[in-house]
């Protein structure tokens, strides 16, 4: 019973590698980029904008995170690294192969007045960082399935989630880096800027 039991905590942890479900998400990554479906978003524009569209119009990896804009904890981190990234990125001008896009999992709040107002908070450069919701609610579930979030609802309408960076390219997501590791994601999306380019 033992043995099994062990064989099954080797599988379940993508054979040892994994001990969370952040890193287990991590790890199967690492060998299989993961297809993403093509959603629909908003911008602060009130443009209606798919992946593919967004992908095909600037032509470079992205790191993204996911946020709603009433977030007071762990989006205002996520936003605080990527004002940094923004900066780091426009200084080494690396703003034509690195973009930055934050995603709103709360599309019912987060129209795009909601959005302008987030983007102006976090003094978005444009040519470097924008933000989108979700056109429809009913493919939430499917966007934070696709990226590994859990989102719990919370008191004062509010959310517990979890947070990482995601290393997105031509519709797949190629890995997933912790928080507080902004400089880790951005030498994750140069390599594979890197590794495309070769």
């Amino acid at each position: 019973m033992t043995l099994l039991g062990a064989v099954l905590f080797f599988y379940s942890t993508y054979q040892g590698q994994a001990l969370t479900t952040e890193s287990l998400r991590q790890a199967e990554l690492s060998d299989h980029p993961k297809k993403i479906p093509n959603f629909l978003f908003i911008n602060a524009a009130d443009q209606e904008l798919s992946l593919d569209q967004i992908i095909k119009n600037n032509q470079r990896v992205l790191i993204v995170d996911f946020i709603y804009t009433r977030c007071q904890t762990v989006c205002i981190a996520l936003g605080n690294s990527f004002q940094s990234l923004q900066e780091t990125l426009l200084k080494r001008g690396l703003q034509d192969q690195i973009g930055l896009l934050s995603i709103s999992f709360d599309p019912e709040n987060d129209d795009a007045q909601a959005l302008k107002r987030y983007q102006q908070r976090f003094r978005m450069d444009e040519r470097v960082w924008q933000v989108l919701s979700l056109k429809d609610f009913k493919d939430r579930q499917n966007l934070l399935n696709t990226f590994g979030i859990m989102v719990i609802p919370a008191p004062l309408d509010e959310f517990e989630h979890n947070a990482a960076f995601h290393i997105v390219n031509k519709n797949y997501l190629y890995q997933i880096i912790d928080i507080n590791q902004a400089e880790k994601a951005l030498e994750a999306a140069l390599l594979v800027r890197g590794g495309l380019a070769q």
